[in-house]
């Protein structure tokens, strides 16, 4: 089978060359019904005749290798095709006078489900209404359209954060918030909040479906690792299921038994999509999307490890189900395989197919979108053989034939950030470019029909009257996401998003040898008020937002936005040279929006009040008592600011370098957050808190952890899960006294000899952690 615009292609030259010559085509043919059929199922054809002269003869070709010769009067074909696909059927038409030939696509599809499978989105679409409702995340509000009218009808105010819409019976439109960790539900006809469903304190709701049944919600609390079975009618939790990972799209199946819920953020080993039985809520299968180790990277296709999973999109015939995220390459690099990374082969989009049957992923028909970022949503053509992908990072939707994965069209100028899809009956999909604040729609009716690969844009509706955020910030952040903007990215692959999503991280650890450093953790960005703690980097390599401009034009490919002129003046083209704030209006409103990330996500280890637990009340004390203060000092929970770099042990070869220079230490990193942010330490060599405490600390130069006993290591620990910047340690003496050395602490600071006691007071650690910085480091005594 052929793709459709190979299809459209082959079929106009082939009706130019059958159309000789012109003054010839005396007789007239057509065929005036075309329906699509079903796989293995007989279809057949009639040739309408007209003006003939003589005889008439006729040579069918039915697109699938089958073709016949020309026969008399063969007016009628009947034809079985095997698989489903997009056949070129083409019917040569002669007689005594000239040629002629009718073509058109004709469409095969597998047997339809009854029903429509329901998926987690910020867009949906109310077909007894016509309305569509869109969550505006960063505005707390839900935005309602006319989708006859194509205008905004009102904006319903909400809790913080919406980022999840289901409709469910009577007129309810459920509206799941990550920010307040709640659902509320409106009434559709009033377009006010009648009721509030509240969940677990902050557990990070992200995936809302409602069954398709109308009898249960399904909720994915990311934070926590677990899935939630709501009864639709009461709002209550019926049951509860411990996934682990980052639960985050969640989606039901048609007849609502069967549940897909993907993780996030993926193990270095494999992503992973579950599929839970409704009827027991219990897991039946884990479908593992494997890393790919061994395609060659070229500017094509490329290595990488299955990420950043957002949503699981079921197919009409329930037979598949497409998953899209990004592949990131953690194979290459100079310290692993001796390749520098490129913009081509850092992270790729990535689109799995899992085969539901089967319970395993087709591997051989995943899909690598070239000079795409961040694919993450995908809805169906009502026969399912045309699959919409938004594509976040490049600003359009990808139309692709959905039985050979081959690229038909692209949608382009949908808007910053196009999430939610919705496609109605009337052949008009809505896309929501949730940073262009609007839904932009299109006419995509020929690509339904098979008949055309034409699409028209209609019309953007805004979605939102008055913008919270300041339009630097916004711009700065619209910037962030955008691959499509060639001096962000020239071949389209990374945007600051492709690692950062909406400012966190993606739990990988890059190879930046060839970008002058090392192993490097992503880190994550929220709460730092982008240079408010000091440098950036592990190794503290920028001084501000704007020497980012350096990864850009190197790391991602792009022209950059600082022209050679302004980069050629002075120490401007080096990192912590002379100032680029002002240079440029763009990575000033990068640096705007990254410096408005000012809050944590709270923890949810502490207690269900937002206070410490107990044991974490316990470790605070001991917090103090190790001096882990002095360094992780503050509101900061950092000493940053000082400009001063440490190694606690944990610098080693593969630590690189700091932007081409000798790496003296790391940078301290806040421990506001941490509880989300595994794996730990800037090469990411600890799993959990617990190694970086104990397997990366041997030798106590981190912190004197092997005084503790058991009990107190736990309580350590559960102290540091739940620092997220609402409850601070006690004010230490590190914040007036003297820096530490560039070989001083990260966790608390390094263990040197003479002290008898390891949980000695704070005064008598940070008096010898100054002499230290008099001195060389020492190994402490053993």
């Amino acid at each position: 089978m052929r793709s459709l615009p190979k299809l459209v292609g082959l079929l106009g030259g082939v009706c130019a060359v059958a159309a000789w010559p012109a003054e010839a085509r005396a007789v007239t043919a057509s065929v005036p019904v075309r329906v699509p059929s079903l796989a293995g199922e007989a279809v057949t054809f009639d040739l309408t005749i007209g003006d003939a002269v003589g005889p008439v003869q006729v040579r069918w070709d039915m697109g699938d290798e089958t073709r016949t010769e020309f026969t008399v009067d063969d007016l009628q074909q009947v034809h079985t095709y095997a698989a489903p696909g997009h056949y070129p059927v083409l019917a040569t038409v002669k007689d005594d006078v000239g040629f002629t030939s009718v073509s058109f696509v004709h469409t095969v599809h597998r047997p339809l489900v009854t029903g429509s499978a329901a998926g987690s989105t910020d867009l949906v679409y109310d077909q007894p209404s016509a309305r569509v409702y869109t969550a505006n995340y960063e505005n707390d509000s839900v935005s309602v359209l006319d989708a006859s009218a194509l205008t905004r009808l009102a904006e319903v105010p909400v809790a913080r954060g919406p980022v999840g819409l289901a409709l469910a019976a009577q007129g309810k439109l459920w509206v799941l918030h990550r920010d307040a960790h709640a659902i509320s539900i409106i009434d559709t006809a009033s377009l006010s909040v009648e009721s509030e469903i509240a969940l677990p304190y902050a557990s990070q709701p992200m995936g809302l479906a409602i069954s398709p049944t109308g009898d249960a919600a399904y909720v994915t609390l990311m934070a926590v690792g677990k899935v939630l079975k709501l009864d639709v009618a009461s709002g209550a939790v019926v049951a509860e299921l411990s996934l682990g990972g980052t639960p985050r799209g969640v989606s039901v199946s048609h007849d609502g038994s069967q549940i897909y819920v993907t993780r996030f953020i993926s193990e270095d080993s494999h992503g992973e999509v579950a599929r839970i039985d409704a009827a027991t809520f219990q897991v039946s299968a884990r479908f593992a999307l494997a890393a790919d180790t061994t395609t060659e990277d070229t500017d094509q296709q490329g290595r990488g490890l299955p990420n950043y999973l957002f949503s699981v999109g079921l197919s009409p015939d329930g037979a598949f189900a497409w998953v899209p995220g990004k592949k990131d390459n953690i194979f290459r690099g100079p310290f692993r395989d001796q390749l520098a990374l490129t913009d081509d082969n850092t992270v790729r989009p990535l689109v799995a197919l899992l085969n539901l049957a089967e319970g395993v992923e087709d591997v051989a028909r995943r899909i690598d979108m070239d000079d795409r970022n961040l694919p993450n949503q995908v809805v169906f053509t009502p026969l399912g053989d045309f699959a919409f992908i938004s594509v976040a990072g490049s600003a359009l939707v990808e139309v692709r034939d959905a039985y050979t994965g081959e690229f038909v069209t692209a949608l382009k100028e949908t808007g910053f950030a196009p999430r939610g899809l919705a496609l109605t009956e009337t052949n008009k999909l809505f896309v929501h470019a949730s940073l262009s604040r609007a839904v932009a729609v299109y006419d995509v009716a020929d690509i339904v029909s098979s008949h055309d690969l034409i699409t028209r844009k209609l019309t953007e509706v805004p979605t939102v009257a008055v913008e919270k955020l300041d339009p630097q910030v916004l711009r700065g952040k619209q910037l962030f996401f955008n691959s499509a903007d060639i001096r962000m990215s020239d071949q389209g692959y990374i945007s600051c998003a492709s690692c950062h999503f909406d400012g966190a991280e993606d739990g990988r650890v890059w190879d930046f040898g060839s970008a002058g450093e090392g192993l490097r953790n992503t880190v994550s960005l929220l709460g730092r008020r982008g240079t408010g703690h000091g440098n950036v980097n592990w190794s503290g390599s920028f001084d501000e937002i704007q020497d980012s401009d350096d990864n850009i034009r190197h790391l991602f490919g792009g022209k950059g936005f600082l022209s050679a002129e302004q980069l050629a003046v002075g120490t401007v083209g080096t990192p912590r040279g002379d100032k680029k704030a002002g240079l440029s209006p763009e990575l000033d409103a990068l640096a705007a929006f990254l410096g408005s990330l000012d809050t944590y996500r709270p923890s949810p280890f502490r207690d269900p009040d937002g206070s410490l637990t107990e044991d974490g009340v316990a470790g605070r004390a001991i917090f103090e008592r190790l001096g882990c203060g002095f360094c992780h000092t503050g509101p900061d929970g950092t000493d940053s600011a000082r400009g001063k770099l440490h190694d606690v042990g944990t610098v080693k070869p593969s630590s690189g370098m700091r932007a081409g220079e000798p790496l003296l230490g790391i940078d301290t990193p806040t421990l506001n957050g941490v509880w989300e942010t595994a794996p730990y330490l800037h090469d990411g060599s600890a799993p959990t808190l617990r190694d970086v405490l104990v397997t990366a600390n041997p030798e106590d130069r981190h912190a004197f952890i092997s005084g503790l006993s058991e009990a107190e290591l736990g309580q350590l620990i559960a102290y540091v899960q739940q620092l997220d910047g609402t409850v601070d340690a006690e004010p230490s003496d590190g914040e007036a006294g003297e820096a530490p050395s560039e070989v001083g602490g990260l966790f608390g600071c390094s263990a040197a000899g003479g002290l008898s006691d390891r949980r000695a007071p704070l005064l008598t650690f940070a008096l010898v952690a100054g002499l230290m910085s008099i001195g060389a480091r020492r190994r402490r005594p053993s």
